[in-house]
């Protein structure tokens, strides 16, 4: 067959977010020969996946920060890549905040728009929460097709128009428990089998409630000693200062092992008995959807949508009482089962999903020849 038709996806930036990771497993299972992906970022940051994207085949371009004065240059920016790339026929659109600005470029130039919800509601820095939101209220009104991660994040962006969910789908071998990893992990660490770990997965921003992840685990901590807090994900540098220094001051520092970023979330996983996500807001969680294929026990904020819990193994609790979240904790089975064929069976097996997709992007593009 001829070349592959070339899916333009777009990004703020490309590190182990939650929208950046389920893209890259969609990549990775995707038939490269038949649909490729490149990447518009906004960053000069060499993003953790950006290498693994060249060596799929894919291409990374860097679009210049939008910051509403540079309204005319941005789409400029826009206009130019659209004329010089003209197999970038399909426009998918994970960065939401902006997406209506350059969708709204992409159409005139005959562009097919795909818009793409990750997220329940956004927060925003003080003072642009108003030309933000109205942004992120055009991204219907440019997009020719609306995808979300669920129900909750599609009826956010999308109110007035019909979505499709694409499930945040994973490779269920991948995850599936491992006593022989648990011991492995738990050693490189310095954790013993008599330590109760607790795990999250996430960049540590504050939309992830940190302080509120710190409270929880220092409720659980004053009565298990042995509790360990295995805390996976980049930091940003400003409120992790502010994290080490209320950990430091609870003395729970030695307590506490951040990873930081990690590649390998799915065995990291392994070593945890209980899994907490205390969270402000989020669209649907693919680190959920990774800690249920694990088989752990998740303690998940009540401001998180249910759908999430596609295991049965999910309690939602309120990020008001850290105390309650211990009780939950210290008293629920934590003991691991296979949840594979519940995974499969819930939509979120990441062949069945990436095969949908390829077809999609196939007609899309036959239809546009």
């Amino acid at each position: 067959m001829g070349h592959p038709i070339r899916v333009l996806c777009v990004f703020s930036t490309l590190n182990r977010g939650g929208a950046e990771t389920m893209c890259m497993n969609l990549y990775r299972h995707i038939d490269r020969e038949k649909v490729q992906f490149d990447f518009v970022k906004h960053t000069p940051e060499i993003g953790a996946f950006e290498e693994e994207i060249v060596a799929l085949g894919g291409r990374v371009f860097e679009a210049p920060r939008y910051q509403v004065y540079n309204h005319l240059s941005y789409c400029a920016w826009w206009k130019k890549h659209l004329l010089q790339h003209p197999e970038h026929q399909i426009i998918h659109g994970h960065f939401f905040t902006i997406s209506a600005v350059f969708f709204h470029v992409a159409k005139k130039l005959g562009r097919i728009t795909i818009g793409h919800s990750h997220a329940s509601e956004n927060e925003h820095p003080k003072g642009k929460e108003r030309i933000k939101r109205i942004l992120e209220s055009k991204v219907e009104r440019y997009s020719d097709y609306c995808f979300a991660c669920g129900q909750q994040a599609g009826q956010w962006l999308f109110p007035h128009k019909q979505f499709t969910v694409l499930n945040n789908a994973l490779d269920t071998g991948q995850y599936c428990y491992n006593p022989t990893v648990r011991e492995e992990v738990r050693k490189e660490f310095g954790m013993t089998d008599d330590c109760l770990v607790i795990g999250t997965v996430g960049n540590i921003a504050p939309v992830k409630n940190p302080f509120g992840a710190v409270d929880i685990f220092e409720a659980i901590h004053k009565r298990n000693q042995r509790a360990r807090f295995l805390w996976v994900g980049g930091n940003n540098s400003s409120i992790n200062e502010s994290v080490k220094k209320v950990l430091s001051e609870k003395k729970l520092d030695d307590c506490v092992i951040q990873t930081g970023a990690r590649n390998d979330v799915c065995r990291l996983l392994q070593a945890m008995d209980a899994f907490i996500l205390p969270s402000f807001s989020e669209g649907l969680p693919v680190v959920a959807i990774e800690a249920q294929a694990a088989g752990l026990q998740c303690f998940i904020s009540d401001r998180v949508t249910e759908e999430c819990d596609i295991t049965g193994r999910c309690r939602f609790l309120s990020i008001d009482q850290p105390e309650l979240w211990a009780d939950e904790i210290l008293s629920a089975n934590l003991s691991r089962t296979d949840t594979t064929q519940q995974i499969i069976d819930a939509g979120y097996d990441i062949r069945t999903t990436a095969k949908w997709l390829e077809s999609f992007y196939l007609n899309l593009a036959s239809n546009r020849s």
